[in-house]
């Protein structure tokens, strides 16, 4: 640890040199070689202090920064001489900076030859050293501002007491891992002489003539200081090379030097007068011992005689409306160099917001990843290793306190609760690695974007170059519609007695895109559809799948409803709906798109699909799969599907977007209409511009197809978000009806065979199991001459209105019926009406209900004389069984007009098959009579003949 300082500087009587400096340092050479036998006591920091000549914020002072070493050596041989400073960091408070750039230099070669120029002195350097029985000797040397290396921000350099052939160099870093301070970093600072006190005068405006008596000249290729005129033993010198004055009793051999170049400042004050301010300094001794020290440093005053005056624009890399784009920001702070009027404020914190409409692509993330604040190297001063991918976008920074140009790159930073979309500044160049963390706030309503970096350190820049990269993955999407659109900024000053600054700029969208003529006050809206199945053949099972499209500029998706053709159907049997309390979980916002996708919500098993969704503007959306479930009844409807689409994205998980379609089976035709929740227009702030959707039920043996080759459509409804509604249709057909067999058999039994009885009749259909069969599509049953209605038993039929409200009164219920089929675990059972028609008599409505409903309407009429009910519309279903039964006695329908013992009874049975084939076949009735009793009913009736 190292140990602290006196805060306040204690500076000793400071005695000159009473022998020559070349004297001075013979002398102490030949000891150079002398080893650091035993224990060394490292050189304590017995004094610190960094202090500015003006506290005015912003303004220009003179740094004297100086410090004192104890333990230095002073007795004889062989006492170790190691333990001098080899190494001094000092670091200045945040704020306070340097401006290099402004100010001649000198290069290496030219230091070498003594041949710096005249205006590339930046200060004094007053170095007193002590040992060997020599206590005092004090060199002072030009401090010149050099010709920095590869990497360097700024590089300070003066020439080593005794030897001004050997150069001390001083690099100046910035505290990129903390506050973004100033530090120098002396080093090479030589073992013999040991040096016990060191204090560096910077100037605040080194041409400024006020240093013309400590400016040092060009003599016959040599300085002509510290070697052909030492200084004499005398009083301390340092408050005299403070005040600009030459050393009383340091003659020299020049009068005082003016400068040529032009005032300018070389350092500059903290620009806020906000406290307490400090400074530290730290020492690496020959031993490798260290200490450190902090010293006070005065708050800056004057913060009220600054301006501030940033400015910032913004604009898309496109004109296109309803176009990916990138951006380009260009910040810029207003900084004069003046020597005598204090420098502006830096900012402190930003905030953009961009306008309504220009949001975050959808696909921007698509193939990204994100860089996390280990790989930023955020607390050090490493160069970033952000990954390549999690790059979108280029930085160039402009300073005066820069050489030059900084580059740099703008990266998705990783997410973090509750501040999902992050952005790193990452900048790079002499020996400086800038790490800058912002935030993009998302309006979960529209969209709107805004930025904010807060924070930022205090550092002057002119200029923020930003390109936030366009084409078709470009991070941003233009705003639907053309006009002017504003970009509103607002800066917070670093001075503390400012107020913040706001700023308004505007950009245009002149275009719809592809440079097409911009939309009217209604984008239009022209959908594409098409869906089909993969295998075209007759009553088998094939995927299903349908896509729906829309281009740029047209308005976004926000419905879609989808009525497939009659016949079109799905085998049900073995498939558990999807609990609701999944689907509740998927509407959860704290459950996320990655858990969806490890662990899915809804069973395997009710799994019929998949889903893909394409959304974001540009060539390339964003295509993300999903799956598709089969749930229960929702709103109204006897089942529903749910669309599961994990909302993941490169590093970002927005949760999961679940939407829910309600399953509508038309009870007449069994034809199926799938209705949709409102699809999600947008998504934690991001619209989707949903641009694509693609729905596949590709379960085995789940989709089935029609046994009618008849041409048919698959028709859809699309909306639109600004109010449009697309009806869109794709041509459906399947091929082979003829290979179909068509085989039912119907038998009919007759319970009740006494003359003027009231029969119970039970009609069974079956059809025979295995190969490929087309569908019913109407039958016809007509009965035996020996029945009739009983009109006394139709008085009160159910009427059309009490059906639909499933309010049909108890009389008009005459018997039951169930289907029997294989696409449903279980059958579907109702029971039988009459209900009132525009025909003559009643129809007989069989009311089938299970996992949807499905109502059979039969016509009743009469033919020779013979009760007909005629089923003319029957879906295109597969069914195994179906039995239709009505009630006999005192609720019996018909009525026997002769006894059913008598004789034989048949019944005439026509059927009509979805594929155009029929049959027709005369049945007899099965009733109630044995032989003993046909034999007696024959006796009876022949009786009565004779």
């Amino acid at each position: 640890m190292f140990a602290p300082a006196h805060s306040e500087p204690t500076w000793p009587r400071m005695r000159r040199c009473a022998v020559g400096v070349a004297a001075c340092a013979a002398a102490l050479t030949i000891l150079s070689a002398a080893l650091c036998n035993g224990a060394a006591a490292k050189a304590p920091i017995l004094s610190f202090a960094a202090t500015p000549s003006s506290t005015q914020a912003g303004g220009h002072p003179n740094l004297v920064t100086a410090f004192e070493l104890g333990n230095i050596f002073t007795g004889t041989p062989p006492s170790c001489i190691c333990d001098g400073a080899k190494v001094i960091k000092v670091n200045t408070p945040p704020g306070f900076i340097g401006i290099p750039g402004e100010i001649p230099q000198c290069t290496a070669a030219e230091f070498a030859t003594h041949l710096c120029p005249v205006d590339s002195q930046v200060g004094i350097v007053d170095v007193r050293i002590d040992g060997f029985g020599v206590t005092g000797l004090h060199a002072f040397q030009p401090l010149y501002n050099m010709v920095p290396g590869p990497g360097q921000l700024a590089l300070l350099s003066f020439p080593a007491p005794l030897d001004q052939n050997v150069p001390i160099y001083t690099v100046v870093t910035l505290r990129t891992e903390s506050d973004y301070g100033l530090e120098f970093e002396t080093f090479g600072v030589p073992a013999i002489p040991a040096t016990g006190h060191f204090a560096l005068i910077t100037w605040g405006v080194p041409a400024s003539p006020v240093h013309d008596a400590l400016r040092f000249p060009l003599i016959g290729g040599n300085t002509s200081f510290g070697k052909s005129n030492p200084c004499n033993e005398g009083e301390e010198i340092l408050p005299e090379l403070i005040n600009d004055q030459y050393p009383e009793g340091c003659p020299a051999a020049w009068g005082p030097v003016e400068s040529s170049s032009p005032e300018v400042p070389f350092l500059s004050s903290p620009t806020t007068c906000a406290g307490p301010l400090n400074s530290t300094i730290e020492t690496l001794a020959y031993d490798l011992e260290s200490d450190h020290g902090e010293a006070p440093y005065p708050a800056a005053t004057g913060c009220g005689l600054l301006s501030f005056n940033p400015s910032l624009s913004a604009k898309p890399t496109t004109t296109e409306a309803d176009s990916a784009s990138g951006l380009d920001i260009d910040l810029e702070v207003p900084q004069f160099l003046n020597p005598t009027t204090p420098s502006p404020s830096e900012i402190r914190g930003t905030t953009v917001t961009l306008p309504p409409g220009f949001t975050i692509n959808p696909n921007a993330a698509d193939g990204k990843t994100a860089c996390s604040d280990v790989a930023a190297k955020f607390g050090t001063r490493d160069q970033a290793n952000c990954p390549e991918f999690a790059k979108i976008g280029t930085l160039a920074v402009r300073s005066s306190s820069l050489p030059g140009v900084l580059p740099g790159y703008v990266y998705l930073g990783q997410p973090l609760p509750g501040n999902r979309y992050r952005v790193f500044l990452v900048a790079d160049g002499f020996s400086v690695h800038i790490k800058l963390a912002g935030t993009a706030t998302l309006d979960p309503e529209t969209g709107q974007v805004t930025v904010s970096f807060q924070n930022l350190p205090q550092a002057p820049f002119q200029e923020f170059d930003i390109h936030l990269f366009g084409s078709e993955r470009g991070l941003f999407a233009t705003p639907t519609h053309c006009g002017t659109y504003p970009v509103k900024s607002t800066f917070t000053p670093w001075d503390n007695e400012l107020a913040a600054q706001s700023s308004t700029q505007f950009f245009t969208i002149d275009s719809g895109p592809g440079g097409t003529p911009c939309p009217g006050s209604t984008r239009p809206f022209r959908p594409a559809f098409s869906a089909g199945v993969a295998d075209s053949t007759a009553g088998a099972h094939s995927p299903f799948s349908l896509e729906l499209t829309r281009d740029d500029g047209d308005q976004s998706l926000t419905g879609l409803s989808v009525t497939t053709p009659p016949g079109w159907t799905a085998t049900l049997k073995g498939i558990p709906y999807c609990p609701e309390s999944a689907i509740g979980q998927l509407a959860n916002s704290s459950y996320s798109g990655l858990a969806e996708q490890a662990s899915p919500s809804c069973p395997a098993a009710s799994q019929i699909g998949t889903a893909t969704a394409g959304a974001g503007a540009g060539t390339h959306p964003l295509y993300v799969p999903g799956k598709v479930y089969l749930a229960g009844p929702y709103k109204g409807a006897p089942l529903s599907l749910v669309a599961v689409i994990p909302a993941v994205s490169g590093p970002y998980d927005l949760g999961d977007v679940a939407v829910r379609a309600a399953i509508e089976v038309d009870p007449t035709t069994a034809q199926v209409t799938t209705v949709s929740d409102p699809l999600p227009r947008i998504v934690e702030g991001i619209p989707l511009r949903t641009r694509h959707i693609q729905v596949n039920l590709d379960r085995r043996g789940f989709a089935l197809n029609p046994t009618n080759c008849d041409p048919f459509s698959i028709d859809a409804t699309a909306s639109g978000d600004e109010g449009a509604v697309a009806d869109l249709s794709s041509h459906f057909q399947v091929a082979d009806c003829a290979d179909l067999g068509f085989s039912p058999k119907l038998s009919l039994r007759l319970q009740g065979a006494k003359r003027t009885a009231h029969p119970a009749l039970t009609t069974h259909l079956v059809y025979p199991k295995g190969g490929s069969y087309a569908n019913v599509k109407t039958a016809q049953v007509t009965l035996p001459h020996s029945e009739f209605l009983d009109n006394a038993h139709i008085q009160a039929p159910c009427t059309g209105r009490q059906f639909a409200a499933n309010a049909c009164p108890p009389g008009s219920k005459v018997g039951f019926a169930k289907a029997e089929t294989p696409l449903l675990d279980k059958p579907l059972e109702g029971p039988v009406y009459l209900r009132t028609s525009s025909h003559k008599l009643p129809d007989l409505v069989a009311d089938l209900s299970g996992q949807f409903h499905v109502v059979l309407v039969g016509r009743v009429d009469a033919i020779n004389e013979r009760l007909r009910t005629t089923f003319e519309t029957v879906p295109d279903v597969p069914v195994s069984g179906f039995t239709l039964s009505l009630f006999g006695g005192k609720r019996g329908l018909l009525v026997n007009s002769e006894n059913l013992c008598v004789s034989p009874k048949k019944v005439l049975v026509r059927f009509g098959g979805q594929n155009g084939k029929s049959t027709t076949e005369s049945i007899s009735v099965k009733t109630s009579c044995g032989k003993a009793a046909r034999h007696r009913s024959v006796n009876h009736a022949q009786r009565l003949a004779g």
